[in-house]
């Protein structure tokens, strides 16, 4: 398994699809700049705004770093999570499926056959693409939905909380049930994420909030170290 996972072709390939996620972007940037010039908006404002979302980008992506090495830990190699994090990954997610299948299978992640660990790839990959099938058909009736609302009704509001309590309801039991070190590491960062989020209210301190996933990521998983030490 880490022969593949560690191969040039897995490289080369995780490359590419890298450099193509690169030229989309370029390519989007440059019609996306032509056409606030078409509009009259001036080059100096464009630069303010291109500064400024270079800045809010990088800070949110540190966590997304923090996730890389964790998964790094898992696949021993920085291949894979370079690409599922790159692209469309999401940590939790990557995590919570390749840990589910090796149980399946009746191994750990680094003893798994090449069979295996191509499944596990295959199901990572596949997987997230859920969501976008589900937007290709439906996708534009829901936006247009919701930006009706917007004016008329709290609905948007009400969607967006029964959404992520749904997604608490299917993830904190695992934590919580599923290992103590775990358990304790998900409260520690849950203390953590409301304390910064009390502070980043205050007058003056929202800025915080760009932070407060990076830092909560970080702390989290220091503490784990704390937490083996004390409980093993």
């Amino acid at each position: 398994m880490k022969a593949i996972a560690n191969s040039p072709l897995m490289f080369a390939l995780v490359a590419i699809g890298l450099a193509y996620i690169v030229f989309l972007s370029i390519a989007f940037y440059r019609r996306a700049y032509k056409r606030c010039l078409e509009l009259g908006i001036t080059k100096e404002t464009m630069k303010d705004v291109i500064k400024s979302s270079a800045i809010f980008s990088v800070v949110p992506s540190l966590s997304i770093v923090v996730g890389l090495f964790a998964l790094v830990a898992v696949f021993q190699s920085v291949i894979w999570p370079w690409w599922r994090l790159s692209v469309i990954g999401s940590l939790s997610y990557e995590v919570q499926i390749s840990g589910l299948l090796a149980s399946s299978f009746g191994v750990s992640l680094v003893d798994m056959s090449p069979e295996q660990f191509g499944a596990v790839l295959i199901l990572m990959s596949v997987g997230m693409l859920s969501g976008f099938l589900i937007l290709i058909p439906f996708g534009k009736k829901l936006c247009m939905s919701v930006a009706k609302t917007e004016t008329t009704s709290d609905w948007r509001h009400v969607f967006s909380g029964v959404f992520l309590l749904t997604l608490f309801a299917v993830f904190i039991p695992l934590l919580l049930i599923g290992d103590t070190i775990q358990a304790l590491v998900m409260i520690t960062g849950l203390i953590v994420a409301i304390i910064l989020g009390v502070i980043a209210s205050k007058p003056k301190m929202g800025w915080l909030n760009n932070f407060i996933l990076a830092i909560t990521m970080i702390v989290g998983m220091a503490s784990s170290v704390f937490w083996v030490g004390l409980f093993k």
